[in-house]
């Protein structure tokens, strides 16, 4: 772990500091004791002296090896972490690892405070009975916590989302910035922030995972020849596709499907592109741009909206009067 020594040696000088601290102590007490102001030596030998002597040490052992213990543990998820050592650790590997690490460490700060009560002389059979109940009640009394915690340990055992990922959650689209074993933070398009308990989440779209499709619904006009069409999206495509930066999203030929609805003023004909995952929506936007540009110089119509105005006509067959205003011209009948 080669982050385990550059951790260690932040701390072996505080270590240095505490342990003349205690020196300084010992070498006091002892010149007290041989100018015999105090008995150090019957003070240690009386059955006080040598139990408070004894848990000294031994809460001494059990914080140092829980120390050793938090400190192997952090310095090698954070040796996992950093891509400058060994492998890049993958999105769910970084979930994981995160989770365990805070898991870890609280685990170990209440073991290391039950073992250091005991060493102190301190019952603590009491104390974790009372802890039971009060967990017991806390369970009852927070149960929507305890559902939160339950959901979000079986999304992220299913890996149904990590960080970075692109998803649907709860009713909102974003990026994937924190988990935790309780919510899942996400950042939407517009840059707000949503903090979302994982006890309301029913179903996780994840637009992120192997591939990502991007589908073109193209309209055109009725007049216009489906089979023109189709060879237009086809050359579009390919044009798109002869981009060094868009072919290396791009995973395969496009899919035509033909012509899928018709609509008041146009007819919709689809095709999808695969893509690798998170690039479906630029690589639909530059398809798009080209899409256009073929579209315009073969003349096809992509239709927009058309409003007729029509003037009613009275039942003597007489038009109503329609007012044009046009500058510096008189008003026209009609």
């Amino acid at each position: 772990m080669p982050l385990f020594e550059t951790r260690l040696k932040r701390f072996v000088p505080r270590f240095l500091f505490v342990f003349r601290l205690v020196i300084f102590a010992v070498v006091v007490a002892a010149a007290l004791s041989a100018i015999d102001l105090i008995d150090l030596r019957g003070w240690m030998a009386s059955q006080f002296g040598a139990r408070l002597t004894s848990a000294i040490f031994a809460v001494f052992a059990i914080l140092s090896v829980a120390f050793l213990i938090w400190l192997a543990l952090t310095s090698w998820v954070d040796y996992r972490l950093n891509p400058e050592f060994g492998q890049v650790a993958s999105a769910r590997e970084r979930t994981l690892l995160t989770l365990l690490r805070n898991a870890a460490s609280i685990a170990l700060v209440i073991i290391t405070m039950m073992f250091v009560l005991a060493e102190s002389g301190l019952d603590i059979a009491p104390l974790l009975a009372s802890a039971g109940v009060l967990g017991l009640a806390i369970g009852f009394g927070a149960q929507k916590m305890v559902q939160d915690i339950i959901t979000g340990i079986f999304i992220q055992f299913e890996n149904a989302m990590n960080v970075g990922d692109v998803v649907s959650v709860g009713g909102t689209t974003g990026t994937v910035e924190r988990l935790t074993i309780r919510s899942v933070s996400l950042r939407d398009l517009a840059g707000a922030f949503h903090i979302i308990p994982f006890s309301s989440v029913d179903m996780v779209t994840n637009y992120m995972r192997d591939f990502g499709y991007f589908v073109c619904d193209m309209g055109v006009a009725y007049r216009e020849n489906v089979d023109e069409v189709r060879q237009a999206m086809l050359d579009a495509f390919e044009e798109l596709r002869s981009d060094d930066e868009q072919s290396q999203k791009i995973l395969a030929d496009l899919e035509w499907f033909g012509v899928n609805s018709f609509g008041d003023s146009a007819v919709v004909c689809r095709a999808r592109i695969k893509c690798i995952p998170g690039a479906q929506w630029g690589v639909g936007r530059a398809y798009n741009g080209v899409l256009k540009r073929v579209f315009d110089d073969r003349n096809i119509e992509i239709p927009f909206p058309h409003q007729t105005i029509f003037l009613g006509e009275s039942k003597d067959g007489k038009t109503q009067t329609f007012h044009v205003d046009k500058e510096d011209q008189p008003a026209i009948d009609s």
